[in-house]
């Protein structure tokens, strides 16, 4: 296998306790026929090619940042993996395979974020468009935009004006579309117990219905909260029952087989609405 034939995929990974960058992590497999490649080359990166699911599922389920990159794009690429740390809290996270079109998602920005990161990341990329809530592309001071990528854009907003902001991302297969901020809304942890009064836990057990604990900071107020799966669709409401302290919460929520995040919406002090997503997509066990 030669270097045209690879893909590198980098995944931040988080943990509870610890953050781990994987910096090498070669994932892929080549072209789908070997004897085209000579004639295909790089130039037909990446939709000629079949990406390893393994280290996407490693990403999706310890929340890191997916990105699909060739060999000649990584001297490029530190700018990401800092952008990504600097935006711990996911606002809008998702994560799998599109079919070909363009697709919109609508992003809520409120007043506590002070930074605000947009990514999309496309196997075949054809396009990718950040609109502010006035309808405009984002542009102008304050905006960095790393578009030199065949299959990723990143754009960092200082200062996002606030409202409901949307990203359109054109082209098909494997897919990542995310947002990440920097700001004082913070959902800090998300843990399961699998019945009351046992210890709680970062992963939900299979079978049974689960205590689900989550811990909010900020100013905020009409918090509320659901399970949405992969692809940020709904699976369920979440009943919440305000805890003892301050912004930590609890419901009941018996998982199914299919992945899911925990998806927490609400208003800031200015009646704005947030949103914020525990990146991680649990699966129960």
């Amino acid at each position: 296998m030669g270097v045209a034939d690879l893909i590198i995929i980098f995944a931040s990974m988080h943990f509870p306790t610890v953050t781990l960058c994987l910096t090498a992590a070669v994932a892929v497999v080549a072209w789908p026929q070997r004897g085209q490649q000579q004639s295909r080359g790089a130039a037909d990166w990446p939709c000629g090619a079949r990406v390893d699911p393994s280290y996407f599922h490693m990403a999706e389920a310890t929340g890191g940042h997916l990105f699909l990159l060739a060999p000649y794009e990584i001297a490029d690429s530190t700018p990401l993996l800092l952008e990504v740390d600097r935006h711990p809290q996911t606002v809008f996270r998702l994560a799998g395979t599109i079919t070909a079109g363009v697709h919109e998602f609508n992003v809520p920005i409120e007043s506590s974020v002070a930074s605000a990161l947009f990514s999309i990341s496309v196997q075949c990329l054809q396009n990718a468009e950040i609109l502010t809530p006035s309808g405009t592309p984002v542009a102008g001071d304050g905006v960095a935009d790393y578009s030199n990528f065949r299959a990723e854009r990143m754009v960092i907003v200082a200062s996002p004006e606030t409202g409901n902001w949307k990203i359109r991302a054109g082209g098909s297969g494997i897919a990542g579309v995310m947002v990440q901020v920097r700001g004082s809304v913070v959902l800090s942890s998300v843990e399961f117990a699998s019945a009351a009064g046992a210890d709680f836990r970062p992963l939900p057990a299979a079978g049974v219905e689960n205590v689900v604990r989550l811990r909010i900071s900020g100013d905020v107020r009409d918090v509320q909260a659901s399970v949405v799966n992969a692809a940020f669709r709904r699976i369920a409401a979440l009943t919440l029952t305000a805890g003892e302290d301050d912004g930590v919460f609890t419901s009941r929520f018996t998982p199914g087989a299919e992945g899911f995040r925990v998806a927490v919406t609400g208003r800031d002090a200015q009646g704005l609405p947030f949103q914020r997503v525990d990146a991680s997509l649990f699966i129960a066990r």
